[in-house]
């Protein structure tokens, strides 16, 4: 297990669930930092982080909790350390903490047992003793949930002196990578790894998974038929989002249209359709206005405004997926689509399609996976990705 280094828990610039100024813009960490400023409300030192406990008691009914608030993404990629928990306790009942935002990924999971928010009233929780509580994420909400509970076995982030900190050993890696760049970018496991060594459970290739359920499938036959999708032998779904985080976690706009007017025009039996979320009404809409000059019926506007049922329903229609790294790339995933997803700010190590897709990323720069907001270069990871060869990508689902 990873052995954190020289961290300076004290220290004014260092929040613990990211990377500090100094890291960021200078790319120093503690061992080598001048920038050290003493934080004199804590007062208190940091303790030992303890060894990770196995999982040695597995037979009965447990109860186990899980905390992930961030993004509905990454909550809805979490769900593939589910199977892996299942299978070590069969006899488990699963209850999770989310926020709201998250619910429509979570409630037809059959392997969850309770959904409970941030916003509802939580006492009864934690005033109930789990068998094992995991909180994946250092954030300083979920860390603060997690104190509260009370389990026999913890794993993830908790806080400790007001800043998050690693529950026992097992967690020091993930926890590194959050607060400096540096590790993240020569990570070379994927996500769903990484939180299975979190909770020291073996990773088998467990996917996300999302279910749909007959009201879901219906509502999916209506969108189809609204849509007149009949008329196609399949659907290609092109997702123009990325949301306004990272500047560059989505394509540019002469990349997403030239590359649905290739596979319209190469496929003129299947449907090409474009979709985004609310935060990318913009930007879908002046693609859709370029599109629209091509005059061609096979490419499909699903617009910006579709609820997050719909959303699902509409990826569950198609056959091969094209996204950036977003909450429809993970929706494709858990739906066991053929998924193509571009990369560039983000990790793409940490990236699965499972055996059924493409990550895509850029040979032509050497910033991949910077996190940085925003980007003042003008040979970028995204416009230099070509729509001609990604193009190639597509056409391999009947």
């Amino acid at each position: 297990m990873t052995e954190l280094p020289v961290i300076h828990f004290d220290c004014l610039h260092f929040y613990g669930d990211r990377p500090c100024k100094p890291n960021k813009e200078h790319g120093v960490f503690c061992g080598n930092c001048d920038y050290y400023e003493k934080d004199n409300s804590i007062t208190e030192p940091y303790p030992p982080i303890p060894p990770a406990e196995p999982h040695t008691y597995t037979e009965g009914e447990k109860k186990i909790i899980i905390v992930k608030l961030d993004a509905v993404g990454d909550v809805l990629r979490t769900t593939s350390i589910l199977p892996s928990l299942k299978e070590k306790y069969p006899e488990s009942n699963i209850t999770w903490i989310t926020k709201e935002r998250s619910y429509d990924v979570l409630k037809d999971n059959d392997m969850i047992d309770e959904i409970y928010f941030t916003s509802d009233e939580l006492d009864h929780v934690y005033n109930d003793t789990f068998d094992i509580a995991i909180n994946l994420d250092s954030g300083a909400d979920s860390s603060e949930i997690m104190n509260r509970l009370n389990a026999v076995q913890s794993y993830g982030y908790c806080i400790v002196n007001k800043k998050p900190y690693p529950v026992n050993k097992a967690a020091n890696e993930w926890y590194l990578m959050g607060v400096n760049d540096t590790i993240k970018k020569q990570n070379t496991k994927t996500y769903h790894r990484i939180i299975h060594e979190i909770c020291c459970l073996e990773y088998e290739n467990s996917e996300p998974y999302i279910f749909l359920p007959p009201g879901k499938r219906k509502r999916a036959g209506e969108i189809k038929e609204k849509y007149k999708l009949n008329q196609f032998k399949s659907l290609l779904l092109l997702n123009l989002g990325g949301g306004n985080r990272w500047q560059y976690k989505k394509w540019t706009r002469e990349g997403y249209a030239s590359l649905a007017d290739i596979l319209s025009e190469k496929y003129p039996d299947t449907a090409v359709g474009i979709i985004a979320g609310d935060e990318d009404i913009d930007f879908y809409e002046n693609i859709a206005g370029d599109l629209k000059k091509l005059e061609r019926n096979n490419i499909i506007f699903f617009g910006t405004a579709n609820s997050m049922e719909d959303f699902i329903c509409i990826v569950s229609l198609a056959q091969e997926v094209f996204t950036s790294d977003s909450l429809c790339f993970h929706i494709a995933t858990a739906l066991g689509k053929y998924t193509i997803v571009i990369v560039g700010p983000t990790s793409y190590t940490e990236l699965d399609v499972f055996g059924n897709g493409k990550v895509i990323y850029s040979g032509r720069v050497d910033c991949l996976c910077c996190y940085l907001n925003r980007c003042d270069r003008s040979v970028t990871c995204m416009n230099t990705l070509d729509a001609a060869d990604i193009s190639e990508l597509f056409g391999v689902v009947n």
